[in-house]
């Protein structure tokens, strides 16, 4: 279920951000109404689309899948693709340790697995 969500005014100057296309951009910021508060979702391009882009014709799954792999890259990627039990995940690295770009008030319980690679002894 899509969350309403504050950006921090400092997404918009992000050296690492201002790189990204308007497409990318989008997908990015779409992503932090599909995650929990935790960070986290469900690697699964049909359900990203269908709760990020509805009605955009031209943000098909296969575009979607293109750009998590794109925010996945790189020296400092900001998301993080994972799976457990064989389904795939991902979360967003400092959305809520250091929430870089996002502050959640009053956070609930995440029911999806935490990453194995930044949150070894996450709970969930």
């Amino acid at each position: 279920m899509a969350r309403i969500r504050t950006i921090k005014p400092e997404l918009l100057t992000s050296r690492n951000v201002s790189t990204y296309s308007d497409a990318l951009f989008r997908t990015f910021v779409g992503l932090f109404c599909y995650v929990d508060d935790q960070g986290r979702g469900e690697n699964d391009p049909e359900l990203i689309k269908a709760e990020i882009a509805p009605r955009i014709k031209a943000k098909t799954p296969r575009v979607i899948a293109g750009h998590i792999a794109q925010l996945a890259a790189g020296d400092d990627p900001p998301l993080c693709r994972y799976e457990v039990a064989d389904v795939p995940y991902f979360h967003l690295v400092n959305f809520v340790q250091g929430a870089k770009h996002q502050r959640i008030n009053r956070p609930t319980k995440s029911k999806i697995p935490p990453c194995p690679i930044h949150e070894p002894d996450g709970l969930w």
